[in-house]
């Protein structure tokens, strides 16, 4: 009888705890605090980002002997208002919720509630603007908070007088992004002129056009990523139709609202506007439950994966000649050090989220496990994992307004105490982060940073990812001429490059039939043929872009 009852208490204990464990599981538990303000992507604001916790919390120190002696920094503009696009897509869709509001007084029942009372009375704040898109007194905030946090953290490195050589700045030349370099500057050199009664002074600024910035704005010069990501969009929209779909089914099931996918989107796009400018969570946020809210975030994370990020090779490569001056600017400090010269301490530079995105990607932050073995061999990685698992690759953590990446290059003592030694330390939003590459650690020696963090995104050059030849047909070609034209698309097409090489290697085996049988019926014409076309195309060593009918140089 005992053990009986022992077994049926050991039963019950293990039938309790799978129940609790189910319940922890389950997709409708909502998370313990949550803030919708640190769930809207790239939306998020700065003090938002920042706040998410992610890692071990391990508390980081700097090697005994270490000194700090050079930044770079690549950070993203402030808060800003709403683009053109956006306020436009705001003042319909207050329009819509009034007839929204209508239908639903209408259509009311008792297994549903009706919507809110601010839906009917709803105006957008942003209808009185015409442009949008500039930087907000937060974003300000946001940029100068910023410079003062780090001119205390630094000082050996923001010790210096200013002058334009010692402390470069530069941003894009976009509106925002200069704007937000002018607030940096005024937070870091504040105190140093005799302008205002917070003796500011004057500091340059340097912008490069938007048709050339290939350090900065490389999501704008490269052609080839423009083709891609065009056609990419539609099937990554696609995708996110399908959770706002979803999400409508739930919004309609609690309320009389007849909402579609249409109207999910831009409920969505008030709630992420609201939560991160206006600091309002009780409107357009509170009509979505926080499984909801976490779903739609996914779903802004999932763009973010395949056209800015992790998602496709091209996305982050393409910023090598950011990643390049950035190793450059540290070698002529290291050269400075040596020689005792003070040339430059900092370089500054502020730019986008298309920006900032790729070059963590470059560094190999906000990986899962192995992950960058797959990054150094240029293989797209997974998306990241639908909700309710948990994904480090969120919008709010590596691109809230803001967001900022800072590479510190530190002088220390050499391990056998004859000299010197460099170390790279990576922050990003001001935590210290790990870069996969250099061994787990947080210091990363400035050999093993250029080695197997720089080294391998170098195999191509800017120009081979990005130069395209446009192959205009004749538009005068007659019948004729275009079936005699035939035999040439086919081995264009039949003998592209591998991606990797600029050999002939595709279509290999596949034709190796058809030639043999050509060479059967008919040899020497056909021989004499095949080989002007080898030479025609093979010697060319171009590589055919996979998706666009261009050929990559």
């Amino acid at each position: 009888m005992a053990r009986r009852t022992f077994g049926l208490s050991v039963f019950l204990g293990l039938l309790g705890l799978l129940v609790l464990l189910g319940n922890s599981w389950s997709v409708t538990a909502a998370p313990a605090k949550f803030d919708v303000r640190q769930h809207i992507s790239s939306s998020t604001s700065y003090a938002a980002g920042k706040s998410i916790e992610y890692g071990n919390g391990e508390v980081v120190s700097t090697p005994e002997g270490c000194v700090p002696i050079h930044m770079n920094l690549v950070a993203r503009h402030g808060s800003r208002r709403p683009t053109k696009k956006r306020i436009k897509e705001l003042e319909e869709f207050a329009d819509r919720l009034r007839v929204l509001s209508a239908e639903a007084a209408k259509n009311q029942n008792e297994t549903t509630s009706l919507p809110p009372l601010w839906i009917k009375e709803w105006k957008s704040p942003w209808s009185d603007k015409q442009i949008g898109g500039e930087l907000l007194p937060k974003g300000e905030e946001e940029l100068y908070d910023l410079a003062q946090r780090y001119k205390l953290r630094y000082p050996e490195i923001f010790s210096e007088p200013y002058h334009p050589d010692v402390y470069p700045i530069i941003a894009t030349q976009v509106g925002r992004s200069s704007a937000s370099s002018v607030a940096f500057g005024m937070g870091m050199f504040a105190g140093q002129g005799t302008l205002g009664s917070g003796k500011q002074r004057a500091f340059s600024v340097v912008t490069d056009s938007k048709a050339n910035d290939i350090h900065l704005r490389f999501h704008d010069t490269c052609m080839v990523y423009k083709e891609s990501k065009k056609l990419q969009k539609p099937k990554v929209d696609g995708w996110q139709v399908q959770v706002y779909e979803l999400v409508a089914k739930s919004v309609q099931g609690r309320y009389s609202l007849a909402v579609n996918s249409e109207d999910v989107s831009s409920l969505w796009l008030l709630c992420k506007n609201e939560a991160s400018l206006l600091d309002i969570v009780d409107q357009a946020c509170a009509m979505f439950t926080a499984e909801e809210i976490e779903l739609l975030e996914w779903a802004d994370d999932l763009e973010m994966h395949h056209l800015k990020g992790y998602g496709d090779m091209l996305n982050y490569r393409m910023g090598v000649p950011l990643l390049d001056d950035v190793v450059k600017t540290m070698d002529r400090a290291m050269a400075a050090d040596q020689s005792k010269k003070v040339v430059e301490k900092a370089k500054l530079r502020f730019a986008h989220a298309e920006t900032v995105i790729p070059f963590s990607c470059l560094l190999g932050l906000f990986l899962e496990n192995t992950d960058i073995k797959q990054v150094q061999s240029e293989k797209p990685l997974e998306a990241p994992l639908r909700p309710p698992q948990q994904h480090l690759w969120r919008g709010a953590l590596v691109a809230p307004f803001a967001a900022n990446t800072a590479l510190i290059l530190h002088k220390c003592p050499a391990d056998n105490g004859d000299g010197v030694k460099y170390l790279v330390q990576a922050l990003h939003n001001e935590k210290p982060v790990i870069m996969p590459a250099c061994n787990g650690t947080y210091f990363c020696s400035i050999e093993t940073f250029k080695e197997h963090v720089v080294a391998p995104h170098m195999k191509r050059s800017y120009e081979s990812l990005c130069t395209v030849e446009v192959i205009h047909e004749p538009t005068n070609q007659t019948f004729f001429s275009r079936i005699f034209s035939l035999p040439s698309h086919l081995f264009r097409w039949l003998f592209r490059p591998a991606p990797a090489q600029g050999t002939c290697q595709a279509g290999f085996i596949a034709t190796s039939c058809l030639i043999i049988l050509l060479l059967w019926r008919n040899g020497d014409t056909v021989r004499k043929f095949l080989q002007i076309t080898w030479k025609r195309w093979c010697t060319r060593r171009t590589r055919r872009n996979r998706n666009f009918g261009y050929v990559a140089l």
